[in-house]
């Protein structure tokens, strides 16, 4: 069991619980915080570890009608092994419905005495359209040279200034994956 468990530390201290922030489409001087929570299924090399929890907090504003800038942290564990990422990114719209995502995520990973942090360069798209009044659904890809990161999922305004959010992701790598629901709330300012 103790080796499963190094095995799993060494894989996660590059993967961590990766979740990213929904997709929006914010204006100049626009901004949004956040809360998001996921519960993916772990896999490693075919054995199934079941779920975990992972909790995030992210904010992004607009600095003008096509550029906005995000931070994200998340953070869950899994058998005493402690994940945090972080996330810094800009994104820039291409059209009206699509965005070009690019930024550094930071990785922290500890295990009893032992910790790592890394840093990866990603990058991918997003995309977004309008399901009527309140809804909007979105896709995002995010790339690095060690995974894949899919969302889809849909932003329900229940006012002006909350929205609600259900999404599902895959993230990807070798024999490691992360799939499962999300779900969170934010708040437009």
């Amino acid at each position: 069991m103790k080796k499963i468990l190094l095995t799993l530390a060494a894989l996660t201290i590059m993967t961590s619980v990766t979740m990213a922030a929904p997709v929006t489409n914010l204006q100049k001087g626009q901004s949004v915080a956040g809360y998001t929570y996921w519960n993916p299924d772990v896999t490693l090399a075919s054995y199934d570890f079941g779920n975990t929890d992972a909790n995030g907090l992210y904010a992004e504003t607009g600095l003008n009608e096509n550029v906005a800038i995000g931070f994200e942290t998340t953070s869950g564990n899994i058998y005493g092994l402690d994940t945090r990422f972080t996330d810094v990114t800009l994104k820039n719209k291409l059209s009206e419905n699509f965005q070009l995502i690019v930024g550094n995520r930071s990785y922290d990973t500890s295990y009893g005495s032992y910790s790592y942090t890394t840093n990866k360069f990603m990058y991918g798209l997003g995309a977004f359209t309008d399901l009527g009044n309140n809804a909007t659904a979105y896709a995002s890809i995010l790339h690095s040279d060690i995974a894949d990161d899919f969302q889809i999922g849909v932003n329900y305004k229940v006012s002006k200034e909350i929205a609600l959010n259900l999404n599902y992701r895959d993230y990807s790598e070798d024999d490691f994956s992360l799939k499962g629901v999300g779900l969170g709330a934010s708040y437009n300012f």
